[in-house]
């Protein structure tokens, strides 16, 4: 009996399952002291196969075996050429173990190849949305051409900006003046030129730059007087601000852009609960006509609500929350 299980297990077909048994644990489980032993296994494999097919052995099931083997060396190589270069290198197993034909002992050029293909992909794929975001921009700057005016007056007013932070009202009026010689007419310039004479103590230019201005302003009198009282807000002159914005007022009460600009006003001084009132009206007076006013004055009454030391209004005067 025992003669019989030592033939049926010294048998050639049973040693090939035992080595599929063996190389199925390796190929999962490779590292630098089994990768050798893993390609021999493979090249032992290959060869029971030949030699028992050439005797007519069913090797169906085992046939199913070897090809999942072979498709996990194909579709996850990497544990392997990184076990094989930690045993010293593709190259020194091939040289151990010739003439090494099969592909599992050249999955380092596979690997290579393999990253050669994405890396060439990637760069195809990143010159083309490239290509494509040039042509792009050149069949837009082409067929709708950017508006020259509006370019020219986006470059003077970031100068500007840049300009009044760091207190430069001379050099802030050179640019508007420059640009003015393109655009003669441009009441946002013509409102920074008012603004930027005022600043430098030269009122009477200053009064005349504003007759231009108030009649190149395309809006009505209380929007022109908001606009020139923001101007002012952003060149630091809050006291011509706050007079810009009362004569807003005084022109149209239910101005609501005049309201935000007082608003603001106040909370820069500090003066919150006047702030809050001034937000609450602006939310009320915009909430018909201008939804998007509506959302920056909720934002300012919100942000202002939740100051920690807002100020306790008199009595009867609750502010309303922030909606």
């Amino acid at each position: 009996m025992a003669h019989i299980v030592e033939s049926r297990s010294d048998s050639p077909a049973n040693q090939l399952r035992d080595a599929l048994d063996r190389a199925e644990r390796l190929v999962v489980t490779v590292d630098r002291h089994t990768v050798e032993e893993l390609l021999v296994l493979l090249d032992a494999i290959r060869q029971r196969f030949v030699d028992l097919s050439a005797d007519g052995v069913d090797l169906r099931p085992e046939d199913v075996r070897w090809r999942s083997i072979h498709n996990r060396l194909m579709s996850k190589p990497g544990p392997i050429v990184k076990a094989a270069a930690a045993a010293g290198g593709y190259a020194s197993l091939r040289a151990k173990h010739p003439p090494a034909e099969d592909i599992w002992w050249h999955l380092d050029s596979f690997v290579a190849q393999r990253r050669r293909k994405a890396a060439l992909r990637l760069v195809t794929t990143i010159v083309a949305i490239v290509a494509g975001a040039a042509i792009l921009y050149y069949a837009i700057n082409t067929l709708f051409p950017p508006d020259p005016t509006a370019v020219r007056m986006v470059n003077a007013t970031s100068s500007i900006s840049q300009l009044i932070q760091q207190e430069r009202w001379d050099d802030a009026l050179a640019v508007v003046d420059e640009a003015l010689t393109e655009l003669p007419d441009e009441p946002e310039l013509l409102l920074w030129r008012t603004v930027l004479l005022a600043r430098l103590g030269r009122s009477e230019e200053a009064a005349t730059a504003l007759d231009k201005a108030q009649n190149a302003y395309p809006g009505s009198p209380a929007l022109f007087w908001t606009s020139l009282g923001n101007t002012r807000f952003q060149a630091a002159d809050l006291d011509g601000a706050e007079a810009a914005g009362q004569q807003a007022i005084a022109l149209d009460p239910d101005e609501p852009q005049a309201y935000l600009l007082l608003g603001g006003l106040a909370e820069m001084r500090g003066d919150m609960n006047t702030a809050i009132e001034m937000f609450e009206k602006t939310v009320s007076l915009a909430e018909e006509s201008s939804p998007e006013l509506v959302v920056i004055a909720k934002v300012r009454l919100a942000q202002v609500l939740q100051r920690p030391n807002l100020p306790t209004p008199s009595a009867g005067e609750t502010p309303t929350p922030a909606p």
